[in-house]
Protein backbone atom coordinates (compact mmCIF):
# COMPACT_ATOMS: atom_id res chain seq x y z
CA UNK A 1 0.00 0.00 0.00
CA UNK A 2 2.80 2.29 0.92
CA UNK A 3 4.56 1.34 -2.28
CA UNK A 4 1.55 2.20 -4.41
CA UNK A 5 1.22 5.59 -2.72
CA UNK A 6 4.84 6.39 -3.35
CA UNK A 7 4.38 5.34 -6.97
CA UNK A 8 1.43 7.68 -7.40
CA UNK A 9 3.37 10.56 -5.89
CA UNK A 10 6.25 9.81 -8.24
CA UNK A 11 3.94 9.76 -11.24
CA UNK A 12 2.34 13.07 -10.21
CA UNK A 13 5.75 14.63 -9.76
CA UNK A 14 6.81 13.36 -13.16
CA UNK A 15 3.75 14.87 -14.84
CA UNK A 16 4.37 18.22 -13.19
CA UNK A 17 8.03 18.07 -14.21
CA UNK A 18 7.15 17.26 -17.83
CA UNK A 19 4.68 20.16 -17.93
CA UNK A 20 7.30 22.53 -16.55
CA UNK A 21 9.83 21.31 -19.09
CA UNK A 22 7.37 21.81 -21.95
CA UNK A 23 6.57 25.33 -20.81
CA UNK A 24 10.24 26.09 -20.46
CA UNK A 25 10.92 24.82 -23.98
CA UNK A 26 8.10 26.97 -25.38
CA UNK A 27 9.44 30.05 -23.61
CA UNK A 28 12.96 29.31 -24.82
CA UNK A 29 11.63 28.81 -28.34
CA UNK A 30 9.87 32.16 -28.30
CA UNK A 31 12.97 33.83 -26.94
CA UNK A 32 15.11 32.29 -29.71
CA UNK A 33 12.65 33.53 -32.35
CA UNK A 34 12.77 37.00 -30.83
CA UNK A 35 16.58 37.01 -30.77
CA UNK A 36 16.81 35.74 -34.35
CA UNK A 37 14.31 38.35 -35.52
CA UNK A 38 16.20 41.10 -33.74
CA UNK A 39 19.47 40.00 -35.33
CA UNK A 40 17.83 39.79 -38.74
CA UNK A 41 16.36 43.25 -38.45
CA UNK A 42 19.69 45.07 -38.26
CA UNK A 43 20.68 47.08 -41.29
CA UNK A 44 24.08 46.87 -42.98
CA UNK A 45 25.23 49.73 -40.74
CA UNK A 46 24.47 47.73 -37.58
CA UNK A 47 21.59 49.96 -36.50
CA UNK A 48 18.28 48.33 -35.47
CA UNK A 49 15.67 48.30 -38.20
CA UNK A 50 12.88 50.82 -37.68
CA UNK A 51 9.39 50.06 -38.86
CA UNK A 52 7.94 51.60 -42.00
CA UNK A 53 4.56 51.60 -43.75
CA UNK A 54 3.85 48.31 -45.57
CA UNK A 55 5.88 46.24 -43.07
CA UNK A 56 3.82 43.32 -41.68
CA UNK A 57 4.17 42.38 -37.99
CA UNK A 58 3.28 39.15 -36.20
CA UNK A 59 2.13 39.79 -32.64
CA UNK A 60 2.04 36.89 -30.14
CA UNK A 61 1.76 36.54 -26.38
CA UNK A 62 2.91 33.34 -24.68
CA UNK A 63 0.07 31.16 -23.43
CA UNK A 64 -2.53 33.60 -24.85
CA UNK A 65 -3.64 31.99 -28.09
CA UNK A 66 -6.35 34.59 -28.66
CA UNK A 67 -3.68 37.30 -28.89
CA UNK A 68 -2.10 36.32 -32.17
CA UNK A 69 -2.31 38.28 -35.40
CA UNK A 70 -0.41 39.46 -38.48
CA UNK A 71 -0.94 43.20 -38.78
CA UNK A 72 0.34 45.57 -41.51
CA UNK A 73 1.82 48.97 -40.79
CA UNK A 74 -0.49 51.43 -42.52
CA UNK A 75 0.46 54.50 -44.55
CA UNK A 76 -0.24 56.56 -41.42
CA UNK A 77 2.30 54.50 -39.44
CA UNK A 78 -0.34 52.78 -37.28
CA UNK A 79 -1.17 49.14 -36.60
CA UNK A 80 -4.38 47.59 -35.24
CA UNK A 81 -3.00 45.61 -32.29
CA UNK A 82 -5.21 42.76 -30.99
CA UNK A 83 -7.48 43.83 -28.10
CA UNK A 84 -5.75 47.19 -27.53
CA UNK A 85 -6.58 49.08 -30.73
CA UNK A 86 -4.59 51.51 -32.85
CA UNK A 87 -0.90 51.93 -32.06
CA UNK A 88 1.60 54.23 -33.83
CA UNK A 89 4.75 52.22 -34.61
CA UNK A 90 6.42 53.91 -37.59
CA UNK A 91 10.07 54.69 -36.82
CA UNK A 92 10.13 52.33 -33.83
CA UNK A 93 12.02 49.05 -33.40
CA UNK A 94 10.25 45.76 -32.66
CA UNK A 95 11.75 45.87 -29.17
CA UNK A 96 10.08 49.23 -28.55
CA UNK A 97 6.76 47.89 -29.86
CA UNK A 98 7.06 44.86 -27.58
CA UNK A 99 7.54 47.16 -24.59
CA UNK A 100 4.49 49.24 -25.60
CA UNK A 101 2.35 46.10 -25.97
CA UNK A 102 3.65 44.69 -22.68
CA UNK A 103 2.42 47.78 -20.85
CA UNK A 104 -0.91 47.83 -22.68
CA UNK A 105 -1.69 44.14 -22.18
CA UNK A 106 -0.75 44.38 -18.53
CA UNK A 107 -2.93 47.44 -18.00
CA UNK A 108 -5.93 46.75 -20.24
CA UNK A 109 -6.13 42.93 -20.15
CA UNK A 110 -4.73 42.60 -16.61
CA UNK A 111 -2.16 40.04 -17.77
CA UNK A 112 0.60 39.32 -15.29
CA UNK A 113 4.05 39.78 -16.87
CA UNK A 114 2.95 38.89 -20.44
CA UNK A 115 5.70 37.53 -22.69
CA UNK A 116 5.15 39.54 -25.88
CA UNK A 117 6.74 38.63 -29.19
CA UNK A 118 6.75 40.97 -32.19
CA UNK A 119 8.46 39.84 -35.40
CA UNK A 120 8.49 41.17 -38.94
CA UNK A 121 7.04 38.63 -41.36
CA UNK A 122 7.23 40.87 -44.41
CA UNK A 123 9.39 43.91 -44.99
CA UNK A 124 8.31 46.97 -46.90
CA UNK A 125 9.51 46.80 -50.50
CA UNK A 126 12.38 49.21 -51.12
CA UNK A 127 11.53 51.71 -53.85
CA UNK A 128 13.42 54.36 -55.79
CA UNK A 129 12.35 56.53 -58.72
CA UNK A 130 14.01 57.34 -62.02
CA UNK A 131 12.61 60.29 -63.98
CA UNK A 132 13.26 62.33 -67.10
CA UNK A 133 14.97 61.15 -70.26
CA UNK A 134 14.89 57.42 -69.58
CA UNK A 135 13.21 54.62 -71.52
CA UNK A 136 11.02 53.42 -68.63
CA UNK A 137 10.58 56.23 -66.09
CA UNK A 138 8.79 55.62 -62.81
CA UNK A 139 9.09 53.88 -59.47
CA UNK A 140 11.41 50.88 -59.27
CA UNK A 141 11.47 48.16 -56.59
CA UNK A 142 15.06 47.34 -55.64
CA UNK A 143 16.97 45.08 -53.27
CA UNK A 144 19.30 45.97 -50.44
CA UNK A 145 22.74 46.72 -51.90
CA UNK A 146 21.52 47.85 -55.34
CA UNK A 147 23.12 50.96 -56.81
CA UNK A 148 22.44 53.77 -59.30
CA UNK A 149 23.57 51.45 -62.09
CA UNK A 150 20.89 48.92 -61.08
CA UNK A 151 18.29 51.70 -61.05
CA UNK A 152 19.39 52.93 -64.48
CA UNK A 153 19.26 49.38 -65.85
CA UNK A 154 15.76 48.84 -64.43
CA UNK A 155 14.69 52.06 -66.18
CA UNK A 156 15.93 50.74 -69.52
CA UNK A 157 18.86 53.18 -69.74
CA UNK A 158 18.79 56.85 -70.63
CA UNK A 159 17.70 58.12 -74.04
CA UNK A 160 21.07 58.92 -75.58
CA UNK A 161 19.87 61.46 -78.16
CA UNK A 162 17.74 63.48 -75.73
CA UNK A 163 19.30 62.96 -72.32
CA UNK A 164 21.79 65.32 -70.75
CA UNK A 165 23.58 62.38 -69.13
CA UNK A 166 26.39 64.52 -67.74
CA UNK A 167 23.97 66.63 -65.70
CA UNK A 168 21.81 64.04 -63.95
CA UNK A 169 20.91 64.63 -60.31
CA UNK A 170 20.39 62.26 -57.38
CA UNK A 171 18.32 63.11 -54.31
CA UNK A 172 17.84 61.22 -51.06
CA UNK A 173 14.37 60.96 -49.53
CA UNK A 174 13.62 63.88 -47.24
CA UNK A 175 16.58 65.91 -48.52
CA UNK A 176 16.62 68.95 -50.79
CA UNK A 177 20.25 68.44 -51.73
CA UNK A 178 20.76 67.52 -55.38
CA UNK A 179 23.85 65.37 -55.87
CA UNK A 180 25.30 65.86 -59.40
CA UNK A 181 25.79 62.62 -61.31
CA UNK A 182 27.75 62.27 -64.56
CA UNK A 183 26.05 59.20 -66.01
CA UNK A 184 28.20 59.41 -69.11
CA UNK A 185 31.35 58.99 -67.02
CA UNK A 186 29.66 56.27 -64.98
CA UNK A 187 28.39 54.19 -67.90
CA UNK A 188 31.08 54.82 -70.51
CA UNK A 189 34.24 55.21 -68.44
CA UNK A 190 33.19 53.13 -65.42
CA UNK A 191 33.55 55.94 -62.87
CA UNK A 192 32.11 54.00 -59.91
CA UNK A 193 32.76 56.85 -57.48
CA UNK A 194 29.29 58.10 -58.49
CA UNK A 195 27.59 54.72 -58.29
CA UNK A 196 25.89 55.36 -54.94
CA UNK A 197 24.09 52.59 -53.07
CA UNK A 198 20.32 53.09 -53.15
CA UNK A 199 18.18 53.90 -50.13
CA UNK A 200 14.41 53.75 -49.90
CA UNK A 201 12.84 56.83 -51.54
CA UNK A 202 15.85 57.91 -53.63
CA UNK A 203 15.19 59.82 -56.87
CA UNK A 204 17.41 59.91 -59.98
CA UNK A 205 16.51 62.60 -62.52
CA UNK A 206 17.98 62.70 -66.03
CA UNK A 207 17.23 66.08 -67.67
CA UNK A 208 16.67 66.74 -71.33
CA UNK A 209 19.65 68.03 -73.26
CA UNK A 210 19.05 71.72 -73.90
CA UNK A 211 22.44 73.18 -74.67
CA UNK A 212 23.62 71.04 -77.58
CA UNK A 213 20.74 71.78 -79.92
CA UNK A 214 20.15 73.32 -83.31
CA UNK A 215 16.94 74.78 -84.69
CA UNK A 216 15.77 74.09 -88.23
CA UNK A 217 13.08 76.39 -89.66
CA UNK A 218 11.53 77.25 -93.01
CA UNK A 219 10.69 74.90 -95.83
CA UNK A 220 11.46 71.54 -94.22
CA UNK A 221 9.03 68.76 -93.38
CA UNK A 222 9.44 68.93 -89.59
CA UNK A 223 10.75 72.28 -88.35
CA UNK A 224 11.92 72.36 -84.75
CA UNK A 225 14.70 71.71 -82.27
CA UNK A 226 17.11 68.84 -82.86
CA UNK A 227 20.07 67.42 -80.92
CA UNK A 228 23.45 68.63 -82.07
CA UNK A 229 26.05 66.00 -82.88
CA UNK A 230 29.76 66.40 -83.37
CA UNK A 231 30.80 67.02 -87.00
CA UNK A 232 27.19 67.92 -87.86
CA UNK A 233 26.79 69.91 -91.10
CA UNK A 234 24.05 71.84 -92.83
CA UNK A 235 22.84 68.89 -94.92
CA UNK A 236 22.61 66.75 -91.77
CA UNK A 237 20.27 69.37 -90.26
CA UNK A 238 18.03 69.26 -93.32
CA UNK A 239 17.97 65.47 -93.20
CA UNK A 240 17.07 65.14 -89.49
CA UNK A 241 14.20 67.61 -90.00
CA UNK A 242 12.68 65.37 -92.66
CA UNK A 243 14.24 66.95 -95.76
CA UNK A 244 13.19 69.99 -97.72
CA UNK A 245 9.65 70.49 -99.02
CA UNK A 246 9.72 69.71 -102.77
CA UNK A 247 8.89 72.57 -105.18
CA UNK A 248 8.80 75.06 -102.30
CA UNK A 249 12.22 75.02 -100.72
CA UNK A 250 15.03 77.13 -102.13
CA UNK A 251 18.02 75.22 -100.85
CA UNK A 252 20.27 77.42 -103.00
CA UNK A 253 19.42 80.25 -100.61
CA UNK A 254 19.88 78.42 -97.29
CA UNK A 255 21.20 80.31 -94.27
CA UNK A 256 22.86 79.47 -91.00
CA UNK A 257 22.27 82.05 -88.26
CA UNK A 258 24.97 81.99 -85.57
CA UNK A 259 25.17 84.10 -82.44
CA UNK A 260 28.36 86.14 -82.18
CA UNK A 261 30.60 85.12 -79.25
CA UNK A 262 30.18 87.43 -76.27
CA UNK A 263 27.45 89.46 -78.02
CA UNK A 264 24.05 88.02 -76.98
CA UNK A 265 21.28 88.73 -79.48
CA UNK A 266 23.65 89.54 -82.35
CA UNK A 267 23.89 87.01 -85.15
CA UNK A 268 25.99 86.49 -88.23
CA UNK A 269 24.29 85.10 -91.33
CA UNK A 270 26.20 82.43 -93.25
CA UNK A 271 24.93 81.92 -96.81
CA UNK A 272 24.95 78.42 -98.25
CA UNK A 273 24.01 76.98 -101.66
CA UNK A 274 23.11 73.34 -101.12
CA UNK A 275 22.38 72.93 -104.85
CA UNK A 276 26.08 73.48 -105.57
CA UNK A 277 26.95 71.00 -102.86
CA UNK A 278 24.61 68.32 -104.22
CA UNK A 279 25.24 68.86 -107.93
CA UNK A 280 28.85 69.96 -108.01
CA UNK A 281 30.29 68.60 -104.81
CA UNK A 282 31.19 72.03 -103.44
CA UNK A 283 31.79 70.97 -99.82
CA UNK A 284 32.24 74.59 -98.68
CA UNK A 285 28.48 75.04 -99.07
CA UNK A 286 27.78 72.26 -96.56
CA UNK A 287 28.52 74.50 -93.59
CA UNK A 288 29.83 72.88 -90.41
CA UNK A 289 27.34 73.59 -87.64
CA UNK A 290 27.88 74.58 -84.03
CA UNK A 291 25.58 74.10 -81.01
CA UNK A 292 22.89 76.79 -80.98
CA UNK A 293 22.89 77.41 -84.75
CA UNK A 294 19.64 78.23 -86.52
CA UNK A 295 19.21 76.73 -90.01
CA UNK A 296 16.73 78.45 -92.32
CA UNK A 297 15.51 77.12 -95.67
CA UNK A 298 13.53 79.89 -97.46
CA UNK A 299 10.60 79.49 -99.85
CA UNK A 300 11.86 81.97 -102.45
CA UNK A 301 15.12 83.08 -103.97
CA UNK A 302 14.60 86.45 -102.32
CA UNK A 303 13.81 85.58 -98.70
CA UNK A 304 12.19 88.11 -96.41
CA UNK A 305 15.16 89.09 -94.24
CA UNK A 306 12.88 90.96 -91.88
CA UNK A 307 11.01 87.72 -91.21
CA UNK A 308 14.32 85.90 -90.74
CA UNK A 309 15.44 88.52 -88.22
CA UNK A 310 12.14 88.18 -86.36
CA UNK A 311 12.70 84.43 -86.16
CA UNK A 312 16.21 84.97 -84.83
CA UNK A 313 14.98 87.46 -82.24
CA UNK A 314 12.29 85.00 -81.15
CA UNK A 315 14.94 82.33 -80.72
CA UNK A 316 17.06 84.76 -78.73
CA UNK A 317 14.14 85.54 -76.39
CA UNK A 318 13.33 81.86 -75.94
CA UNK A 319 16.98 81.12 -75.28
CA UNK A 320 17.19 83.89 -72.68
CA UNK A 321 14.10 82.57 -70.92
CA UNK A 322 15.47 79.07 -71.19
CA UNK A 323 18.65 80.05 -69.39
CA UNK A 324 16.47 81.26 -66.53
CA UNK A 325 13.95 78.45 -66.44
CA UNK A 326 16.10 75.59 -67.76
CA UNK A 327 14.80 75.01 -71.29
CA UNK A 328 17.07 77.15 -73.42
CA UNK A 329 18.45 76.22 -76.82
Amino acid sequence: MQFMLNLNLSENSGCKMNMMVRRLLVVVGIMLVMVAAALGQNTSTGNPYTLKPEDVLRIQVFNQQQIAADVPVGDDGNIAAPFVGVLFVEGKTVTEVEKMLFDLYKKKLLLRDPIVSVTITQYRRLKASINGQVNRPGEIVFRQGDTIMNLLSAGGGYISERADARRATFRRKGSRELIPIDLYALTVFGDNSQNYELLDGDVLDIPEEQRNRIMVLGQVRSPGLYPYRETMRLMDAVSVSGGEVPYRARTSQAYVMRELPGRPGEYVRINADLVKFLNKGDSAQNVKLLPGDLVYIPATNTPDFQQVNQLVNTVFILNSLGNIFGFGL
